[in-house]
């Protein structure tokens, strides 16, 4: 009989949570001294960065991982990202790092708190996280921008709000182009789906971009603003 079929669903989960915070600490220094240090994270590093964090079904995965962090190198300017989680924390040692600032997204009250903590635990000083309800602003819904002044970006990491919001993740290129930088780079997860798909199709009619697509685990597109 396997160990699993033994062993009750309710402590199973206490034990993968306890080995995840056990080895996150380590590897997530590992992760830091390697910035720090100008070296590039390996994959494995990252997969078990992805592991220890334990937002399976959410968290970004390693292609995506990667290619926020190859972005987030070689950008010049602030990092801005919508909903936020492990790339908060891995972006916002690059941001540190270089001197950008990195402002963040959330409308869940809890998940906000709880990234706010690590990033503290961190000292990662250069992130801000605003919490933000979701305002309706008609044909879709995002986060309520009122009384809030931005600076201009050069990511944009976008992830959210969820897929079941009004309008999903669209709002962002309507109430935020404004504010990208020439050449900015906007990072879009799950290009798999028909949603993300018909928005990147719809913003091409309100801007002008070029897009590639990457990523053989977590398709992702990577749209350069003309």
């Amino acid at each position: 009989m396997r160990i699993q079929n033994i062993i009750p669903p309710f402590l199973r989960k206490k034990i993968l949570n306890f080995h995840q915070n056990f080895i996150w600490n380590n590897t997530f220094n590992e992760f830091k001294s390697d910035i720090e240090n100008k070296r590039k994270p390996s994959r494995k590093l990252l997969k078990k960065l992805i592991y220890a964090w334990g937002n399976q079904g959410f968290s970004a995965q390693v292609d995506y991982l990667e290619t926020c962090i190859e972005y987030g190198l070689n950008t010049s300017g602030n990092i801005i990202e919508c909903g936020s989680g492990l790339s908060t924390l891995v972006l916002g040692v690059i941001a540190k790092s270089n001197n950008k600032k990195m402002i963040s997204f959330e409308h869940i009250d809890f998940w906000a708190k709880k990234i706010q903590n690590r990033l503290n635990d961190n000292n990662l000083i250069n992130n801000q996280i605003y919490i933000r309800g979701l305002k309706n602003y008609g044909e879709f819904e995002w986060y309520n921008l009122d009384n809030i002044e931005l600076p201009s970006f050069s990511l944009c990491i976008c992830d959210a709000p969820p897929s079941n919001t009004l309008g999903g993740r669209r709002g962002f290129m309507y109430l935020l182009k404004d504010k990208l930088d020439d050449n900015a780079v906007i990072l879009v997860d799950d290009t798999i789906r028909e949603d993300e798909q018909l928005m990147i199709s719809e913003w091409r009619t309100i801007t002008n971009f070029d897009i590639q697509f990457k990523g053989s685990f977590d398709p992702h597109g990577i749209i350069t603003m003309k």
